[in-house]
């Protein structure tokens, strides 16, 4: 889990890992490995990702999740399920073959970002990252999530960068940044003894220590 106020670094280190742009000193490793030594393409795939201002594209909600890649319908409904976007996909008459506006106009934020999330786990990655990604969602819906997730991606190495505490509570390891630097790290339980400002953020949001 990723934690910290706006413009502390949270995207940074999500584009630092895809290797969007490099480090000017040290290193960052996948796998043990420099990310600087892989082909980008073999780095990307490595990856299923849901950035703040993904794209939903004028298309099916089929071809969304699909994004171009040879996936069957199986692997398409699990994600869906996993993505707590089935009940609202099961309500529309044309489900999956639903055609969503161009940047999802026709849908609402909950949405949008359940169908992001339906095509980042589409691929069953090797890393998960959410980067922000259930700032739509309802505390309950958020909840359903990270249950899937915890549930049916074990085997994923999981980064969800998050404004509420409740969306990473119960993360291995949970690091909050400030100003471009760690303020902390450990476990939710961990910080609330150590870090100030992790437990600021927590007593701000309500019940959110509780």
């Amino acid at each position: 889990g990723i934690i910290g106020p706006t413009g502390c670094g949270k995207s940074t280190i999500i584009n630092l890992l895809m290797r969007f742009y490099d480090v000017e000193d040290g290193g960052v490793f996948v796998d043990g490995r420099d990310v600087r030594t892989y082909e980008k393409d073999e780095l990307h795939r490595k990856f299923g990702v849901v950035f703040q201002n993904d794209m939903v594209f004028f298309n099916t909600l089929r071809e969304n999740i699909r994004f171009g890649r040879d996936l069957d319908d199986t692997a398409l409904t699990r994600a869906v399920e996993d993505a707590v976007a089935a009940e609202y996909i099961d309500s529309l008459e044309e489900g999956l073959d639903y055609r969503a506006d161009i940047k999802g106009a026709n849908l609402s934020g909950g949405q949008r970002q359940r169908l992001l999330i339906s095509r980042a786990l589409a691929g069953n990655p090797e890393i998960l990252i959410l980067d922000d990604s259930s700032s739509a969602l309802d505390y309950k819906t958020d909840a359903a999530l990270r249950k899937a997730i915890f549930e049916h991606h074990r085997d994923s190495t999981t980064i969800m960068v998050a404004q509420r505490v409740s969306s990473i509570q119960n993360a291995d390891r949970i690091l909050v940044l400030e100003d471009g630097r760690a303020a902390g790290l450990g476990t939710h339980s961990e910080l609330l003894r150590s870090c100030e400002s992790y437990r600021e953020i927590g007593e701000g949001q309500m019940g959110e220590v509780e």
